[in-house]
């Protein structure tokens, strides 16, 4: 009998520790099934680009802001002639990796270094906004960026390559002029079908421009390579034009860009203040990221306040309004570009404040 009550009191000990472990067991199994989709659904959400510049350093910005984004993953940056030569912007866009400690994470492709039909709009080098480099001929002293990490041969075969591989799943943000993705929309039809979409900093809403007559800068540059992607591209196109940039809410005064944002240790704004503050001297109290804002709006779509939807093409052929982008006003609504009529100011600059690492 007293054998028998020790095995009892065995097996109910045994009976009530098995019932532990297994409950244990199921709440890790659950545990990691959840981490597992939350870890599926994390690789999901990360939108892959390509973005295309012509730094510039509200390019550098955009760039900047791409790379601090979670859900962002930058799988190549192209260069094409705009603010400087394509050579001189791959000059630039090293120096803005290297600041960061990202140099030889991303490739860098240099790619057209003129416009579709040549020569292009005469500029004196007096005239250039950023300077003859870009960067507004600022003397950085060493580090030197590191050049050859250029890649200067079949860039638009390996942009291609990279399409294909990731096909549906890689989206185009263009910052300058549109020469590299009108190439390879031509030179690869395929890439019109597999590029997930388009983002454009560029273009007009209103016919108001910032060339000498109705153009937009980046499309005024190359107005033939604006016409190919409006016109072969007809997946969702999104464009961010001249006079959303010049809205008065989103134009920021100098003094918070410099007193406030600029007031940091990071090495990015720390490159940037320089460059920017050299031409800005003698302009009015205005700091207009442009090409921030087509970033912000890609990362965070809820930071656009106000947008319609149209049918758009290129101006090719008119002596005052060449480079024009022109909408259907007609038929609003229908189309595939989203024009971006504003944006949420007061969170587009909490969000720089946090990229700069500014104590609020």
């Amino acid at each position: 009998m007293v054998n028998w009550k020790l095995s009892r009191t065995f097996w109910l000990k045994m009976s009530l520790v098995m019932t532990v472990i297994f409950a244990v067991v199921g709440v890790l199994v659950v545990a990691l099934g959840t981490s597992d989709a939350s870890s599926s659904q994390s690789l999901q959400a990360v939108k892959r680009v390509i973005v295309d510049v012509d730094a510039g350093p509200d390019d550098a910005w955009a760039v900047f802001h791409l790379l601090s984004a979670e859900s962002v993953r930058i799988e190549a940056i192209s260069c094409v002639r705009g603010n400087t030569n394509a050579t001189n912007v791959g000059r630039n866009v090293l120096r803005t990796l290297t600041a960061l400690g990202r140099e030889n994470d991303i490739p860098i492709y240099v790619g057209s270094n003129e416009p579709l039909i040549t020569p292009a709009p005469e500029v004196k080098p007096e005239d250039m906004y950023f300077g003859s480099d870009g960067f507004s001929d600022i003397e950085f002293g060493e580090p030197h960026p590191n050049m050859t990490l250029l890649r200067i041969d079949s860039t638009f075969e390996e942009l291609f390559k990279l399409i294909k591989k990731h096909r549906n799943d890689i989206s185009f943000i263009s910052l300058g002029p549109l020469t590299n993705l009108a190439l390879l929309l031509k030179t690869y039809p395929n890439t019109r079908h597999w590029i997930n979409e388009v983002f454009i900093m560029g273009g007009n809403r209103h016919g108001v421009g910032n060339t000498k007559n109705a153009a937009e800068f980046n499309f005024y540059k190359d107005p033939e390579a604006a016409n190919i992607v409006i016109n072969n591209y007809h997946r969702n196109i999104t464009v961010l034009p001249w006079e959303t940039a010049s809205r008065d809410n989103l134009v920021m005064n100098q003094t918070w860009r410099f007193d406030v944002l600029g007031n940091t240790n990071n090495a990015v704004v720390k490159i940037l203040n320089p460059v920017e503050r050299k031409p800005l001297l003698s302009e009015t109290d205005n700091w207009m990221p442009c090409d921030l804002l087509v970033a912000m709006a890609f990362t965070h779509p809820e930071l656009i306040t106000e947008s319609k939807r149209y049918r758009a093409d290129v101006e090719l052929h008119g002596w005052l309004t060449r480079g024009q982008l022109v909408l259907d006003h007609a038929n609003e609504g229908t189309g595939n570009v989203t024009i971006i009529d504003n944006m949420d100011t007061p969170t587009v600059k909490r969000m720089l404040l946090t990229l700069a690492g500014v104590a609020k």
